[in-house]
């Protein structure tokens, strides 16, 4: 039922749904709703909360993939660009969407979402500094994983424009650039 409702949120908005739209993809009816969430914005809050739930298990996973930091970095990206290319990435990220909404004001919604991205923004850190003897002794790996994650963002808000793979993937390959060691 929460998949269901963050689906419909996120092709929708937060303003843009109603409780009549989520039963109808739920098959509950409102008072099992209000019942189970209390209000719309306690249930936009949870579907927000599981979807930055999978993203950060996701990036977990790819993180843990490569012998290498760099490899890594290059296996979260590659897992990430289908989710910013093309027509699936079109409608953008749930997390972006709702970070940009400008009539949407909640304190604990926003919060979330900059939750999400600090998390976000510390697992690659964290990689980054596991493999710090791959880089040079200047390196800074916070520094880089802030940039990281400033391109990603950047890049969910441009997936609007429904980019090709290729011209993602070149973005992609640049924030590499940034993990090469200088010869």
């Amino acid at each position: 039922m929460l998949d269901a409702a963050l689906q419909v949120f996120w092709s929708k908005g937060f303003h843009g749904t109603s409780f009549d739209d989520i039963t109808a993809v739920s098959g509950l009816t409102k008072p099992s709703l209000y019942a189970a969430f209390g209000d719309k914005n306690a249930l936009f809050r949870k579907a927000l909360d599981r979807y930055h739930g999978f993203l950060l298990k996701r990036t977990k996973t790819q993180l843990a993939k490569g012998v290498t930091a760099r490899e890594a970095i290059a296996a979260w990206l590659a897992d990430y660009i289908p989710l910013c290319t093309g027509s699936r990435g079109a409608r953008g990220c749930f997390s972006i969407n709702t970070l940009t909404d400008s009539a949407l004001d909640d304190a604990e919604i926003t919060g979330s979402a900059v939750r999400f991205y600090r998390d976000l923004e510390a697992m690659v850190a964290a990689r980054l500094t596991q493999g710090a003897s791959e880089f040079p002794d200047d390196f800074n790996a916070a520094a880089t994983a802030r940039t990281m994650i400033a391109a990603y963002a950047g890049l969910m808000v441009l997936a609007k424009d429904a980019p090709s793979a290729a011209e993602t993937k070149a973005v992609a390959a640049q924030l590499l650039r940034l993990l090469d060691t200088p010869s």
